[in-house]
């Protein structure tokens, strides 16, 4: 009886130290993972980018010509819309989470920048994108929500603040220039001469 006794408390001391499986999905959900099972970089964060009419939202290692992106968001200027692909993650839905709101999508889809999940983003930097093969949970640092915020205020108002703060340094650079080279004086004009009298030939 003593034995029976001993082995149930122990089974149940083991099972209060085992995880529910609450704590295992919220554990799963709160991990930081590539869809190679590979951690994300700590190098990676959302950037924006504005080119040839349109602009980008990137989550990777920021290089948007020639880097790594696993997942992306696109509009144009003023449009009050945005696109959403996944890169080379294939072409099946995928649960967006952030916050309390989520939706299924399709790699491609447009949807409304007013849409629950993109207001939750906006507001916590952070969104879980549930796969077939894969889940990962993306979240932006201070520069990341930086350009969050320039990325859907360019969708919505067409403003670029990147570019706009460049053109006007520029613009400073070039004004303190102009003012720093001095002006040449204007050359005096030369005091005009009169023709000298034409002389006559001798008469023969």
């Amino acid at each position: 009886m003593i034995r029976t006794l001993s082995v149930v408390a122990i089974a149940l001391t083991l099972a209060a130290c085992q995880p529910s499986g609450q704590e295992k999905a919220d554990a799963a959900a709160g991990q930081e993972t590539l869809p190679s099972g590979d951690a994300i970089p700590a190098t990676y964060d959302w950037s924006f980018v504005a080119h040839g009419g349109s602009g980008d939202l990137d989550f990777g290692d920021g290089d948007w010509a020639e880097g790594v992106s696993v997942f992306s968001m696109s509009c144009r200027p003023d449009t009050k819309e945005v696109g959403m692909t996944w890169g080379g993650l294939g072409d099946g839905e995928a649960v967006l989470t952030s916050g309390t709101a989520t939706g299924t999508f399709r790699p491609g889809t447009t949807i409304p920048t007013d849409h629950p999940v993109i207001t939750a983003l906006k507001e916590s930097g952070a969104i879980d994108v549930g796969m077939s093969a894969a889940d990962m949970r993306l979240v932006a640092k201070d520069e990341g929500k930086a350009a969050i915020l320039a990325f859907f205020d360019y969708c919505d108002t067409g403003k670029d603040p990147y570019y706009s703060a460049e053109a006007a340094l520029a613009e400073d650079e070039a004004r303190a220039a102009a003012a720093a080279t001095p002006t040449a004086p204007a050359a005096e004009a030369a005091p005009a001469t009169e023709a000298a009298p034409a002389v006559e030939a001798p008469k023969t």
